[in-house]
């Protein structure tokens, strides 16, 4: 159950607020989750944009610390903050109940943890007209609790460009995990109509990114650094790995028959030698857990079968050397006999 508190926008019958003038309402989607050391901040960040005209949706998924306290407090400060309580359900389940209630013709998600630039929403918005984007990707700092910044996080491969959606999606794929995470987005609000995020599933971003993707025209990339990225301690990507991080092979595999569905026969290779990483890295981490071996076999025999698509794709030797091998025992084999030879 959520407990709601919003003022209804004036609406069209899509059930968002009509624009006649030249500032569109953006709505802005804070998924919370006992993070009162870093809330002030992210809302700060968000309140004081030199765009003005946005509805902030702060989703209190059940926290225990003093994050309600603190969305109420804003809230009572700045009427454009609505604040919903609900049981905890997860990050899916949050950013699930900031897309039901979305009143503006585009939304954007920012990490309760992280902060953006002042101009965040107006330098994406002004980017989304002037290229009739439909979704607006920036650059990200990747930052410490200190504000210091990994030396290898220097990514001299995002570029300011406008794609479209197939351009975008090779684009991606091959270049850097920003381009894949929800946030550092500004979407066409439209796009995100019947689709949610799984819900009970981590790496959530990997199970809806494809299908972003192909509902877009144009993808506008911007190499302005406007999304601080700040890894915390307790964060979930510093947990240790654990049958959890399997559901990124699961999205992987999703997200393969998805693109083979749709015709995006030039991303089947990337996905697939993506699927084969992740089982590397799952056959090195998780041996002695009976329930992850079980799910892996699960796993891999749904990616045996995508070997003959690969095997009619144009590849090197190599590659088709791997197909087989992959289809002859199956993709989880590979990947302990490659960790093998790797120990070797």
């Amino acid at each position: 159950m959520t407990d709601s508190r919003f003022q209804e926008p004036m609406q069209n019958h899509e059930g968002r607020q009509s624009s006649n003038g030249s500032d569109p309402l953006i709505t802005v989607v804070l998924p919370i989750y006992n993070v009162a050391k870093w809330l002030d901040t992210c809302i700060q960040s968000i309140v004081q944009q030199t765009y003005r005209n946005l509805q902030i949706i702060l989703v209190d998924d059940g926290s225990t610390d003093e994050s309600p306290t603190i969305c109420e407090r804003w809230a009572a400060k700045d009427n454009r903050i609505n604040v919903v309580h609900q049981q905890n359900a997860g990050l899916s389940a949050a950013r699930n109940t900031g897309l039901r209630l979305r009143k503006g013709e585009y939304v954007c998600f920012v990490d309760s943890d992280d902060y953006v630039e002042h101009n965040y929403v107006e330098r994406m918005l002004n980017t989304a007209r002037a290229e009739q984007a439909d979704m607006v990707v920036c650059n990200v700092r990747k930052e410490d609790e200190n504000g210091d910044t990994p030396a290898e996080e220097a990514d001299p491969g995002f570029e300011t460009k406008t794609l479209t959606s197939r351009q975008y999606m090779i684009y991606a794929m091959q270049s850097s995990w920003k381009h894949i995470v929800a946030w550092n987005k500004l979407y066409r609000s439209e796009i995100w109509d019947d689709l949610t995020y799984p819900v009970g599933k981590i790496h959530e971003d990997e199970f809806v990114f494809a299908q972003l993707v192909v509902r877009c025209r144009r993808v506008a990339c911007i190499n302005d650094v406007l999304y601080h990225y700040v890894q915390h301690d307790g964060s979930i990507t510093n947990e240790k790995y654990s049958i959890r991080n399997l559901d990124k092979i699961e999205a992987l595999c999703q997200r393969f028959l998805f693109l083979d569905e749709k015709g995006f026969n030039e991303c089947l290779l990337n996905t697939f030698n993506n699927i084969i990483a992740n089982f590397m890295r799952a056959e090195n981490n998780l041996r002695g857990d009976t329930q992850a071996r079980q799910r892996l076999q699960s796993l891999s025999i749904q990616g045996r079968k995508f070997c003959l698509i690969c095997l009619q794709q144009p590849s090197s030797l190599l590659q088709k050397i791997k197909f087989l091998f992959c289809l002859a025992s199956s993709p989880l084999a590979y990947a302990k006999f490659v960790n093998r030879l790797r120990h070797r």
